[in-house]
């Protein structure tokens, strides 16, 4: 793994190169795989990278924030409910974990609810509740979007849901308030 003591030259500096299985845990190469073939023909709509270098580059943040196994292998199965053919029981059976199974499920979108609100109001009100656990997961997936070419509406909205956390969540764990940080001072450096 590639880790300075700046976490923030770390995660800009390997975020986009060629980070390898080997990179991560051996508790969450199954995850990496898994995920990495059922993203394998999706694009990223900005950036056109192939889908699969996004959940592997949220995996990475989340490691190299100190985030668990359970949290790492989550990183890489957030979007596999929502975006392809996989179950809730097929994360479970391959993370190895019931509770990375939840976490990816809490991480799921609701497009009907999106459609009715929209999907900054949606997003700020879902982070408040989140679980410690995904919070985790998806402030690095935040983060890494804000690295990957966002659209100024979308770093607006991301800059809109992270405020309305801040304001609104108490007791906000360590691990993610220096990811916050993390997206804060990005932010701030590219306005």
């Amino acid at each position: 793994m590639h880790q300075t003591t700046n976490i923030m030259e770390d995660v800009t500096k390997y975020i986009f190169e060629r980070i390898k299985s080997t990179d991560f845990p051996l508790e969450c190469r199954a995850m990496y795989y898994f995920a990495k073939g059922r993203h394998e023909h999706q694009v990223r709509k900005v950036s056109e990278k192939p889908y699969y270098t996004h959940p592997r580059g949220v995996a990475y943040i989340v490691m190299v924030m100190g985030g668990t196994f359970e949290q790492i292998n989550a990183a890489f199965g957030h979007d596999l409910l929502e975006d392809t053919e996989t179950s809730f029981t097929e994360i479970k059976v391959v993370s190895g974990s019931y509770h990375c199974a939840e976490i990816c499920s809490e991480l799921r979108n609701n497009r009907f609810t999106i459609d009715d609100i929209g999907k900054e109001t949606y997003m700020s009100k879902k982070l408040v509740g989140m679980s410690d656990d995904a919070l985790m997961v998806k402030l690095s997936d935040i983060l890494y979007n804000m690295l990957d070419c966002p659209t100024e509406k979308g770093k607006e909205r991301m800059k809109i849901n992270v405020n309305y956390l801040l304001k609104n969540r108490k007791n906000i764990p360590e691990n993610c308030m220096k990811i916050v940080d993390l997206i804060k001072k990005h932010t701030m450096d590219n306005n």
